[in-house]
């Protein structure tokens, strides 16, 4: 029967970045970890300890070790990559929640600001009816004023209550101006904290 050679299992993503190591620093080419990672493609864990690997493989020469040793070292090795690469993972995680906890906090800012919008809006279009209604009244009373003199003093009060309504009216206008603006300038300042790259994300 015939048998086939079992293939070796692939190299962990500590080990591909000292052989990256190696290649770079064969080639002439600076060796940091940022550069490992980036040739290797591993987790910057991963290239940082396949650089101190090898580092100390490169001070010191090869030294056979028993087959025990080699299996509790490689064993080792294995378990801290694989703890590293959880840890690399759970931040990747956890930042991703924060992003998706920031842009629902961003989506939630922007209806308040279009819900005072909505409102400066009706706000605007009271006070223009009530400046129309109080022309409108000023020129019933100048009618009224050459045909009734004795209805002046109705007419006078009528209009004097629409003009502190119209006032009113402004002063809640400007009110819902005033923290509209309050609102966006929150809005442009939180995006523009979220556009500004934070350090972890330029290292990962």
């Amino acid at each position: 029967m015939e048998q086939h050679p079992k293939s070796s299992p692939s190299p962990s993503p500590a080990q591909r970045a000292a052989d990256a190591s190696a290649e770079m620093d064969a080639s002439g080419v600076k060796v940091t970890v940022s550069a490992v990672r980036a040739r290797a493609g591993v987790s910057m864990e991963a290239a940082r300890l396949g650089v101190e690997q090898w580092r100390t493989q490169s001070r010191q020469p090869e030294i056979p070790m028993p087959d025990t040793v080699q299996r509790i070292f490689a064993s080792a090795w294995a378990a801290a990559v694989t703890d590293a690469d959880a840890r690399y993972q759970s931040d990747r995680d956890a930042a991703r929640e924060l992003v998706a906890a920031a842009t629902a906090e961003a989506e939630e800012t922007g209806k308040l600001v279009d819900t005072e919008a909505a409102r400066a809006e009706t706000e605007t279009k009271r006070a223009t009816a009530a400046e129309e209604e109080v022309a409108r009244l000023k020129g019933q009373l100048a009618e009224q004023a050459a045909r009734h003199q004795g209805e002046r003093r109705l007419a006078a009060e009528t209009l004097e209550a629409e003009q502190a309504r119209t006032q009113e009216a402004r002063e809640e206008l400007a009110e819902a101006r005033g923290a509209l603006a309050v609102l966006q300038e929150q809005a442009a300042l939180y995006w523009s904290k979220k556009d500004t790259p934070k350090s972890g994300d330029t290292q990962n």
